[in-house]
C-alpha cells in the first residue's frame, strides 16, 4: 500500500499497533461472500437451499458461501492485462469481462493468466474473447460461487452485498408512510434494501450520474421494489428540488474505500482524506436542510478513517445517537456507520 506519513497516521489513530495488521488484511477477501435475499420474491431459506449457501447468524434475509485459499496461479504463455477493480474480482473468481481489459496476449482457445496492470497474477483460463467474456476464469487466487451467474441474481431474488453494509438499512429502522432519501443510491443496495425491509415507505433515490440512474431503475424493475430514483447532485436537494421535512436520510458519500477488500494495491495521500471530508460534509449539510426537525440521518464509509468518519459528523446541528466500525480483522469490509438526529 502506497500510503502518505498522513496516511499512517490517520491509520494509527484507529489502529494503534494492529495498522500492519490491518494492512495485511485488506490484501486478503473477506472469509464470506455474502448475498441479501430479497423478501419479496423469495423466502431466504429456500435461496439458500438452492445455492448451498449458509443462513448469516444475524440478519434473515442475509445468505453466504465461504471463500476459500489462497491457492497457486500458474503462469502461461498467454496473457490477459486487467484493470485494477477487474484483477481484485478475478482474485476471487470472476470471469473477465471486456471493459476491464487493457491488454491480450494470446490466441482464442488458449489457456492465459490474468494479471493486474501493475503485473500481479491473479487467476487463470481460457481466453474465449466473445463480445461480453474474454476469459473464463477457472483458477485464482481465491475461489467461491461464480454470482453473476446465478439465476436468482437475473431473477432479482438475490442482491451481492457485503454483511456490515446490510447494518445499514437495519439502523435506519425504516417504518411505514415515512420519507426517506438515499443522497448516494447507487449501485442500489442500501436503497433495495430499505424498500425490501418497509415497502410502505416512501423512498427516493438520487445520483449524479444518469447511467447509473439507470441501472438502479432497472435493479429496481427486476426485483420488484417501490422506490424512486433521480438524477440529482444531493448536495442541493434542498435548492433544486425544494425538498423539506424528510423524515430519514441515508449518506453514503464518496470516500477514499481503503476498508474495501481484497486490495492488489492502494496509493492515497493526505490531500485525498482531505478533501473527501470536505465533499463529505456537504452531504450532511444537505441532509440538514432538507430533514424535519428530529429527523434521522444513518451516515456510512466503506473507510476507516476519524478524518472521514467522526471528524465528519462532529457537527453541533446534529446529535450523535449510535455509531459502529467494523474491522477487516473481524473478517468483514472496514465500514463505518453512524445514526445522527437533527436538533
Amino acid at each position: 500500500m502506497e500510503y502518505d506519513d498522513f496516511v499512517m497516521e490517520e491509520l494509527r489513530k484507529v489502529y494503534g499497533n494492529q495498522v500492519n495488521e490491518f494492512l495485511s488484511d485488506i490484501t486478503k477477501p473477506n472469509p464470506r461472500l455474502y448475498v441479501r435475499v430479497n423478501t419479496i420474491l423469495a423466502d431466504p431459506a429456500d435461496v439458500a437451499e438452492e445455492l448451498g449457501f449458509m443462513k448469516d447468524e444475524d440478519f434473515k434475509e442475509a445468505i453466504y458461501t465461504p471463500i476459500k485459499g489462497p491457492f497457486k496461479v500458474e503462469i502461461n504463455d498467454g496473457i490477459v492485462i486487467v484493470d485494477k477493480k477487474t484483477a481484485e474480482s478475478v482474485m476471487v473468481g470472476a470471469d473477465v469481462f471486456r471493459p476491464g481489459v487493457k491488454k491480450i496476449k494470446g490466441k482464442t482457445g488458449q489457456r492465459v493468466t490474468v494479471v493486474s496492470e501493475r503485473g500481479d497474477p491473479v487467476g487463470e483460463g481460457e481466453l474465449v474473447n466473445s463480445y461480453n467474456v474474454v476469459v473464463r476464469v477457472d483458477n485464482s487466487l481465491y475461489s467461491s460461487v461464480k454470482i453473476a451467474e446465478l439465476l436468482p441474481l437475473k431473477e432479482g431474488k438475490i442482491y451481492v452485498q457485503g454483511k456490515s453494509s446490510m447494518y445499514v438499512a437495519k439502523i435506519l429502522d425504516p417504518r411505514p408512510g415515512e420519507l426517506i432519501v438515499d443522497m448516494n443510491a447507487a449501485p442500489g443496495g442500501k436503497l433495495t434494501h430499505i424498500a425490501q425491509l418497509q415497502p410502505k415507505a416512501r423512498i427516493l433515490g438520487f445520483d449524479h450520474t444518469s447511467k447509473k440512474v439507470d441501472k438502479i431503475r432497472e435493479l429496481l424493475s427486476r426485483m420488484k421494489l417501490p422506490a424512486q430514483v433521480f438524477e440529482a447532485d444531493s448536495r442541493y436537494l434542498y435548492e433544486d428540488f425544494n425538498l423539506k421535512d424528510v423524515d430519514k436520510v441515508i449518506i453514503d458519500p464518496p470516500c477514499s474505500a481503503m476498508g474495501l477488500r481484497p486490495k492488489l494495491y492502494d496509493k492515497k495521500t493526505g490531500e485525498d482524506l482531505i478533501t473527501f471530508s470536505r465533499y463529505q460534509k456537504q452531504f450532511l449539510n444537505s441532509a440538514f436542510k432538507v430533514l424535519k426537525k428530529g429527523g434521522t440521518v444513518v451516515y456510512s464509509t466503506c473507510t476507516v478513517t476519524e478524518l472521514e468518519n467522526e471528524k465528519v459528523i462532529d457537527d453541533p446541528r446534529f446529535e450523535v445517537e449510535y455509531q459502529i466500525r467494523f474491522h477487516p480483522m473481524q473478517g468483514m469490509t472496514g465500514f463505518f456507520i453512524a445514526k445522527l438526529v437533527k436538533k
